[in-house]
């Protein structure tokens, strides 16, 4: 009788354990969902980093060419990674074909 309820018991525990498993797999595939929603900011720094160049070039697109959209965080200035996408988009020149001379 010793030995049934202490399998039983194990079993309980072995099943607890997988619960508790599948619990956490799912907890972590939500915690990711959320981070990948977030979106990314950047400062001006960051974005200059990024296309390597200098701060007061990014500068120059967002307060005189107005090229750049961007946020203003208290008194921050911070571009979202969609904005950045589609200030680059715009910025691509249009590949021209050259015509062979004959």
């Amino acid at each position: 009788m010793l030995a049934t309820n202490k399998t039983q018991l194990l079993d309980q525990q072995d099943s607890s354990k997988q619960n508790l498993f599948e619990l956490i797999k799912v907890f972590c595939e939500v915690i990711e969902e959320k981070q990948n929603s977030i979106p990314q900011v950047y400062t001006i720094s960051e974005v200059a980093k990024i296309l390597k160049c200098k701060t007061k070039t990014v500068e120059g697109h967002l307060y005189n060419a107005r090229n750049l959209s961007y946020l203003i965080v208290g008194r921050e200035v911070r571009i979202t990674e969609e904005d950045l996408k589609e200030f680059l988009e715009n910025l691509r020149t249009p590949c021209v074909k050259v015509r062979s001379l004959k």
